[in-house]
């Protein structure tokens, strides 16, 4: 059942990547925000997330994000997606899933835990070979 905390984080994946919409990021997550799981130390606040936001515009074109399932629990909303993209470099088409549990509190993004499966989508990119894997 859609609920405001679910609303937000499709609003989120609506917004912020299937639209490309970059200002929506500091309407969407909370100045202080902690994000983990996308680069080696926390991400913080909107500030913090534009890199990583364009760095991977800069790598992709089409990103599109389908939630497959959202559960929430209190002021978290967990969703699982399908990300779809193409490679700039390669013009290849890139597809792989990833789980989100973040943090919504008074309409904004305040924390998030991403599990995306990155060594896929650099496997179909060739970044990383299945060789190296052994």
């Amino acid at each position: 059942m859609e609920n405001e905390k679910s609303n937000t984080i499709r609003s989120w994946y609506n917004e912020v990547w299937n639209s490309g919409n970059a200002g929506a990021i500091a309407e969407m997550m909370h100045p202080e925000a902690n994000a983990f799981g996308l680069s080696p130390e926390p991400i913080v606040g909107s500030d913090g997330f534009r890199p990583f936001y364009e760095a991977f515009n800069n790598d992709y074109a089409g990103i599109h994000v389908t939630v497959e399932k959202m559960l929430v629990d209190g002021d978290y909303v967990t969703a699982i997606c399908t990300v779809t993209a193409t490679h700039k470099q390669s013009g290849k088409p890139v597809n792989f899933m990833g789980t989100s549990i973040t943090r919504v509190q008074e309409g904004k993004i305040t924390e998030g835990w991403n599990f995306f499966d990155f060594l896929t989508l650099n496997l179909q990119t060739g970044k990383i070979s299945p060789e190296q894997l052994v």
